[in-house]
């Protein structure tokens, strides 16, 4: 398996006209695909390997590729180039972007952040834009975002335990996770008069710093796998969600009112993102115990991404997720003031 990939990704360097001597580094990015800074005396690449997707499964591949075009034929800076793909094994070639990972998000990043959101969406009513897809679950209706996480937490009720890590998450998603859950579902279905549907945006989903490169303040975007046309509300909850580079709460209104400008949205998108925030609080902490799904750590290894006590990490990290943003759910939901 490992040289027939090695003999794929030669042959689709050298139809691209990327010859040797190479050097060839394994990256810590991408979780769902394997991916590899590739360099030679005239220049250097991004070479990803995504994991091939299934009849009923998201496009990675695809998504990424086709946003980067559009976002390149846009004038986009700061994002990479797609320079050649090869469908039938799963790889895609992008010009490398410079600078390095974050580790705390500054009140310039969060206008930065916002502003590229502004930027991509400046078009948005062109044919080209039209043509792009949907992102991965993608939310049209009020509804659809508590789905979302209504489909995550019916996805824990397969498991079977097997291990005494396993048995204790379980136990934990049964005691704490679904009653809270249940108290969050209850409530947004009584906010009826904020269930309008959203015209969508284009939306990077799985948007934060976590896929960002910072090059001395000036920030690049990365991973565009799950971009696509999506509720703007989703966009803002997302970017508030993340656990990797989290942003605090002054920020996220920051980011949240920025947003509103770029994109000529009132008041009332405020308010839906205040209320929606709590189940895409709870999706996260779902999305934390991702390893505990077979397919998920499938992908994973893949990925190239260490698996040995995997799980007992992430578990820890949904704990603290959990004990962080949904410990005193039940008092948020009866105040609903603000972005907790």
């Amino acid at each position: 398996m490992i040289d027939a990939c090695v003999d794929a990704r030669a042959a689709f360097l050298e139809k691209l006209g990327i010859h040797g001597p190479m050097r060839i580094e394994a990256i810590g990015h991408g979780r769902n695909s394997r991916v590899e800074r590739i360099a030679n005396d005239e220049g250097e690449w991004i070479l990803k390997h995504y994991h091939a997707a299934g009849p009923q499964s998201h496009d990675r591949l695809g998504a990424e590729y086709g946003f980067l075009e559009y976002l390149n034929a846009q004038g986009i800076a700061r994002v990479a180039r797609p320079v050649g793909l090869d469908r039938s094994a799963h790889l895609a070639l992008y010009t490398k972007l410079d600078g390095r990972r974050m580790t705390r998000a500054t009140d310039d990043h969060i206008r930065q952040a916002a502003a590229f959101i502004g930027a991509i969406n400046a078009n948005a009513s062109s044919e080209q834009a039209r043509a792009l897809p949907s992102a991965a679950d993608a939310c049209a209706t009020w509804d659809d975002h508590l789905r979302l996480a209504r489909a995550r937490m019916a996805q824990f009720k397969s498991l079977s335990p097997k291990s005494d890590i396993e048995r204790s998450a379980h136990r934990w998603i049964a005691e704490r996770l679904a009653p809270t859950w249940r108290a969050i579902d209850t409530s947004l279905h009584a906010h009826a008069s904020a269930s309008a549907d959203a015209t969508p945006i284009l939306s990077p989903s799985d948007f934060g710093f976590h896929n960002t490169l910072d090059d001395g303040g000036a920030l690049s975007f990365v991973d565009f796998e799950y971009a696509g046309w999506d509720d703007p509300a989703k966009l803002a909850c997302d970017f508030l969600c993340q656990p990797e580079i989290p942003v605090d709460p002054a920020q996220g209104a920051l980011f949240v009112d920025l947003v509103a400008q770029h994109l000529g949205l009132d008041k009332a998108w405020t308010e839906r993102v205040a209320l929606l925030l709590p189940i895409h609080r709870l999706k996260w902490c779902c999305i934390l115990l991702n390893e505990f799904r077979a397919e998920h750590r499938a992908r994973r290894e893949h990925a190239g991404v260490a698996t040995q006590d995997i799980l007992e990490a992430q578990y820890a990290k949904a704990r603290r997720y959990y004990a962080d943003h949904l410990e005193n759910i039940h008092e948020q939901l009866s105040t609903q003031h603000g972005l907790h």
